[in-house]
């Protein structure tokens, strides 16, 4: 008979006290990955692929349920006093990692100090202060009112870290992460292989896999042959032309899961300033194609902006603008422009098939007239490249982790934002605005696809080329195993068959 054993390492399988027994399976569940993260603190996070370590290490106050409504964690109630003011009841006997309590002071050493951090700042910069009320109570006092606030405290990067280890080693948190979660980093080769154990301390239902070895693995075909020699359990992005065989094999499963993240092809507005000049690029691409022939229909086409379609509720219009080579042709023309060369920057091996996909972009555009040179940079060099505004067209995805599409139009495209990868300030209001509209009202879901349509239609900053999905390959003894639309990993209910 099979062993069948459980791994819960999520929020969404909280027990109501510390008091659950040890789990004392001995498993060790193989992941292989393509890039590595770049920092384990919270609010210095740099990439997507922090937040899937950093939801392991750390707990927040509030986690999101499946259907994308906050859930107690670190907290356990919460009430909101005025437009400005929340008050929050903390869980009780939670100790971290180090041996330090957990308690109100916690609290409000980690979110203020998230909240003026240069990340963090864009999901908790609305705090102005945390208020001790008691042991186990505290107060968020806002600048201003804020209706994604318990979107925002359910990311990773509002993780609640060690006051201890804050106080005696706040540059080392990068690499020696303190938390609450139900795993520990046991060791970090960067850009080989990582190592979390089990937390036997863990508050919640703890884990039946006592080792996760996260394995990087940059080339997808490599992942692949490494899953298929046995030396991994699981692996994001396998090649999407193995589909056919893994739904034949025994041995393997595909995981393809909704994701809330669009691709994009994006204009540094100040090297490319011809709104006309952007809109014929963006005419020039048979977005389409690149879904059906080289992500070969894993993902969506993204006609409808830049926010998928589970987060908010369509128009009957697509939020788009059309393929039409003939039209980019003239629109070049129009502009004085008969040829004209931009770079491309894109990460290697970040999202799937990225380098294909720019390939086939680079051809499209040659037709209308456009060269792009593609510059291929590891994932960090990428995005550094893109904070600093060193680009002219650039390659990005945006993961909603917060569950909130306003969240994603505050940090890519306010003015404020260190994510304003385009030096974009043409919608500044309608942003602003969106902070005191009632979450999924439809004032405030009309106001999302207004912005929108300005930002792709009308100033054409960038280009939504698709929305990806989580996908995944699994060995056929991995049971339960599936992602959120956060693009967290959800192991609350993954077996291991031995």
């Amino acid at each position: 008979m099979a062993l069948i054993t459980t791994l819960t390492l999520t929020g969404c399988g909280l027990s109501s006290s510390g008091d659950q027994e040890a789990a004392t399976d001995d498993i060790t569940l193989r992941v292989g990955m393509g890039v590595d993260v770049q920092s384990l603190d919270p609010p210095n996070f740099s990439l997507a692929a922090d937040f899937t370590r950093l939801d392991l290490l750390y707990d927040r106050l509030i986690e999101l349920g499946e259907d994308g409504s906050p859930q107690p964690s670190l907290a356990t109630s919460w009430e909101q006093n005025s437009d400005t003011e929340w008050t929050f009841e903390l869980r009780e006997g939670v100790k971290f990692t180090d041996g330090t309590d957990f308690n109100a002071e916690a609290v409000k050493k980690s979110l203020e100090r998230a909240a003026k951090s240069a990340q963090g700042s864009g999901y908790l910069g609305v705090i102005e202060e945390v208020e001790v009320v008691g042991d186990y109570e505290v107060k968020l006092h806002l600048s201003e009112p804020f209706s994604g606030l318990l979107n925002n405290l359910s990311v990773p990067v509002s993780g609640i870290v060690s006051p201890k280890a804050i106080d005696e080693d706040e540059e080392g948190l990068g690499s020696n992460p303190v938390g609450t979660g139900p795993y520990t980093l046991e060791s970090w080769d960067p850009d080989e292989l990582m190592v979390l154990k089990r937390n036997e301390d863990y508050w919640g239902e703890k884990p039946t896999v006592s080792t996760l070895e996260i394995s990087i693995i940059p080339e997808a075909s490599t992942r692949f042959s490494a899953l298929q020699a046995g030396d991994v359990d699981v692996i994001e992005n396998p090649p999407p032309s193995e589909l056919d065989f893994m739904r034949e094999s025994d041995a393997l499963t595909e995981l393809i899961e909704p994701k809330a993240q669009p691709v994009f092809l994006g204009f540094e507005l100040e090297e490319i300033p011809d709104v006309d000049v952007r809109r014929a690029i963006a005419m020039a691409i048979d977005k389409e194609a690149i879904v059906e022939d080289v992500l070969e229909g894993v993902g969506d086409v993204a006609n409808q902006g830049l926010v998928p379609p589970a987060l908010v509720t369509q128009e009957d219009d697509p939020i788009n603008i059309d393929y039409d080579p003939e039209e980019a042709k003239k629109l070049l023309k129009e502009a004085g422009v008969d040829e004209v060369t931009f770079d491309l920057v894109l990460p290697s091996s970040y999202y799937l098939k990225d380098e294909e996909v720019a390939q086939v972009i680079k051809s499209q555009l040659e037709e209308v007239g456009v060269t792009a040179n593609l510059v291929v940079q590891e994932s960090g060099t990428w995005f550094t490249s893109l904070l600093e505004h060193e680009t002219q067209m650039y390659w990005l995805g945006w993961g909603m982790t917060a569950g909130d599409p306003a969240d994603m139009l505050k940090r890519v495209f306010h003015s404020e934002a260190v994510n304003n990868m385009s030096g974009y300030s043409g919608a500044d209001e309608e942003i602003e605005e969106l902070a005191v509209l009632p979450v999924k009202s439809e004032e405030r879901e009309a106001t999302i696809n207004e912005i929108q349509r300005r930002i792709v239609e009308e100033d054409v900053v960038v280009v939504p080329i698709y929305y990806s999905t989580n996908f995944y390959a699994t060995s056929s003894s991995v049971e339960g195993f599936h992602t959120t639309r956060s693009t967290l990993w959800d192991l609350t209910e993954v077996t291991l068959k031995q």
